[in-house]
């Protein structure tokens, strides 16, 4: 312990010795850790929020769409597209026992209408068990219940983006208040807690109401028709069998002979989540691997540093080996300076990325930065081997120096 710290001792006062070419050798490497810890929070952060949106759809979750998932068929263009009913989904419910919870809804966009204030909407008709398998919250009053669909009531939940437009105040209470939409009249029992932006759509901007009464006022009498069906499975585990439940369902619901395509899509959640998380690590990844560039520009610079030293300092090497020094003694003095250079600029550089990681985040909308313990960590330890690898090099040059030759040395 005390040959180490002798040893640190005396590659901080070399170094100290040339204080201005020491600090701009070490900010070589500031930069370079404070670019890696930065990127690296933000794709991280963006990874996370991607992530955490996926989730608030809802847990264990597929979704059954009609059609195949790009409109093609294995004859080309699929021209007439078999809708999804109320009876694909009494069947599911029934059948697929891997199935916990089964919520279809019927969509339009419509205009709803609230004194002299209005606005465009997406209409979704739902049923009771929806709020559950879309993780949707109530802020106030309540959410649409079986006996809503059953007796066609006139009600409606109301997104957080609908009650500002039509209440000019997100925190209004609207509970008991009636809306117009497509001139009919709806009571308002419900608001929604807030999701906020869901990719592309603004996920508040809705307004629920009984899948029935839907299906009735916005679709006409008779109309069974719903958009999606959205599954919630008992458990994770059982995500595989539940799909291949559901398919076989729908397969005989809709009489496809064995070597027919599907007529209808099923998405997993949790397959669209591991996709997205891989191109989102990806992005991370590219992002660190961009910055760690500046990180190899600044071992250069501590290469080229301690190269100088070792010729300013041919004498001095010289004179500690006639007086006994030996060439792992000139070789740990020197090494130790350049990790030493390293480490300082790699702690530095942790501060300044975390920092900066802050101040860039809003050039990148509402994404988080998102600094990880891995990549403080992965950086740390970058900068400490770029001060041995780009330090080495020097060091072993000057314990090779002929101590006469290096006496000699002008």
């Amino acid at each position: 312990m005390r040959m180490l710290i002798m040893v640190l001792s005396v590659a901080l006062g070399a170094l100290a010795v040339n204080k201005l070419r020491s600090l701009l050798t070490i900010l070589g490497v500031v930069i370079g850790v404070a670019a890696v810890i930065a990127l690296v929070a933000v794709g991280e952060g963006a990874q996370a929020q991607v992530v955490s949106r996926f989730q608030a759809l809802g847990s264990n979750l597929l979704t059954v769409t009609a059609g195949t998932r790009f409109g093609f068929s294995r004859g080309g263009l699929r021209q007439n597209i078999r809708q999804l009913t109320t009876s694909d989904a009494e069947a599911i419910r029934g059948l697929a026992t891997a199935v916990a919870l089964v919520a279809p809804e019927y969509n339009a966009n419509a205009t709803a209408v609230y004194g002299g204030k209005t606005t465009s909407t997406n209409i979704t008709g739902v049923t009771a068990e929806y709020a559950t398998v879309r993780n949707w919250s109530i802020a106030q009053g309540r959410f649409i219940a079986v006996e809503d669909n059953s007796n066609l009531e006139p009600v409606v939940v109301l997104g957080e983006t609908v009650v500002k437009e039509l209440f000019g105040d997100a925190r209004a209470n609207p509970i008991g208040e009636t809306v117009r939409i497509n001139r009919q009249n709806y009571q308002v029992i419900g608001v929604l807690k807030a999701k906020g932006q869901g990719g592309s759509s603004n996920q508040d901007n809705v307004v629920f109401m009984p899948l029935r009464t839907a299906q009735l006022k916005l679709g006409g009498a008779g109309t069974t028709q719903v958009r999606s069906i959205s599954l919630q499975v008992r458990s994770a585990e059982e995500m595989a069998l539940a799909q291949a439940q559901v398919t076989a369902v729908l397969r005989a619901l809709h009489g496809l002979q064995t070597g027919a395509a599907d007529d209808f899509t099923i998405q997993n959640q949790a397959d669209i989540l591991n996709t997205v998380e891989e191109t989102s690590g990806t992005f991370t990844t590219l992002l660190g691997s961009i910055a760690a560039i500046s990180l190899l520009v600044g071992g250069i610079g501590i290469m080229n540093i301690m190269l100088v030293s070792v010729t300013e300092r041919t004498r001095e090497i010289g004179l500690r080996k006639a007086v006994g020094a030996k060439r792992s003694d000139i070789l740990v003095q020197f090494l130790a300076e350049a990790i030493v250079l390293g480490f300082i600029g790699g702690m530095i550089g942790v501060g300044v990325g975390i920092g900066g990681a802050q101040v860039i985040t809003p050039l990148f909308g509402d994404t988080p930065a998102l600094v990880t313990p891995e990549s403080v960590a992965l950086a740390l330890a970058v900068s400490l081997a770029i001060g041995i690898f780009f330090g080495f090099y020097p060091a072993s040059r000057a314990a090779r120096l002929n101590p006469i030759d290096a006496l000699r040395y002008e």
